[in-house]
């Protein structure tokens, strides 16, 4: 699949009277052009089948009978925060970016990333891909394929992602909850066995991460506690799908405790009032910025007096609840 070569991208129009888009929008123009039959295009002119997820077939068929659309830029929704961290993520990095889509589905965000990159600056680039559902994976391979991805510096793995490297059950296919086009909650627990990788081998040859994005249904805090160490040593920006208080609240002290910048912090089945309006969450999002690899100038010295910090605040609100539980364990442990 192919963009039409005759049409010339347009800056979208934003709404005077709605919300003004982030600002990392205006490095990108929004594509217009005709969409292949059965698929659907976004703003940068990344085209994905109907097919892997029901609700854009709808979309699809409401396209004009030409198919040429002009598109816009995403609304203010779930992904609105996913699409400025991976877009502020591909606008600031030097050099090569790495980026490591975890859950990855059909690969959308890992293609984006690609498109993106290839619209802005051309960077060469290291994307990793990790995704266990068979269905979804083999989606995967078509998309990057329909959308030019180039293979150089691509690596696509059919796995779960979990706290060691072996095999873990997993939910695939046809479940009671839906099918791959109509379910994306596919998790670890489930009866059919599949390999898993741990974010330790994913990241042990890579020098520097410029985005992980992470949506692992439930398995995100045993992912990335593990290798704290590491992701304070290499990674520049996490996105966390987050699916729980318990896991939510796990992971601020995570990262509370490396000193990192939290930009995103909204519970999942909330409705937060955010800088574009109020938007209705199913996930959680998490956003945090590791402040070794901030854009401002500072020495190293004043980095660790930040993170040493920040670490003792969290350790100094953490106190108070251990104290407890040392002091009333029944009391705590019926609560859990």
């Amino acid at each position: 699949m192919t963009q039409d070569a005759n049409v010339q991208p347009q800056l979208a129009n934003t709404k005077a009277t709605g919300p003004i888009h982030h600002d990392v929008f205006n490095r990108f123009r929004c594509w217009q052009g005709k969409v292949p039959e059965g698929c659907i295009v976004n703003f940068l002119g990344v085209f994905t089948r109907a097919s892997y997820w029901h609700p854009y077939i709808a979309e699809s068929n409401a396209y004009p009978q030409d198919r040429f659309v002009k598109t816009e830029y995403p609304p203010f929704d779930e992904e609105y925060f996913e699409w400025v961290d991976l877009l502020e993520a591909v606008v600031s990095a030097k050099g090569h970016f790495t980026m490591l889509e975890l859950g990855a589905g059909w690969g959308r965000w890992t293609v984006n990333a690609a498109v993106s990159l290839k619209h802005l600056c051309g960077l060469p680039h290291t994307l990793i891909a990790v995704e266990a559902e068979p269905t979804h994976f083999q989606w995967m391979t078509e998309h990057v394929a329909d959308n030019s991805v180039d293979p150089q510096g691509l690596q696509l793995i059919n796995a779960a992602v979990a706290r060691e490297d072996g095999r873990v059950g997993f939910y695939a296919g046809e479940t009671n909850q839906g099918g791959p086009s109509t379910w994306y909650g596919q998790s670890i627990g489930g009866p059919q066995i599949v390999d898993c990788v741990s974010l330790n081998t994913l990241i042990r040859g890579l020098q520097t991460v410029d985005l992980i994005d992470i949506d692992v249904q439930g398995a995100e805090l045993e992912v990335l506690e593990p290798v704290s160490q590491a992701l304070d040593e290499k990674v520049k920006r996490i996105h966390i799908g987050t699916h729980g208080s318990g896991i939510e609240e796990g992971l601020r002290s995570l990262f509370s405790r490396l000193g990192w910048e939290c930009v995103n912090y909204f519970p999942s089945f909330s409705s937060p009032q955010t800088r574009w309006g109020k938007i209705p969450l199913h996930d959680g999002v998490q956003t945090w910025l590791n402040p070794t690899y901030s854009s401002q100038r500072e020495d190293e010295l004043s980095i660790l007096r930040k993170k040493l910090q920040a670490s003792r605040q969290e350790g100094a609100r953490l106190w108070p609840a251990r104290q407890k539980a040392e002091e009333y364990p029944y009391y705590t442990s019926q609560k859990q």
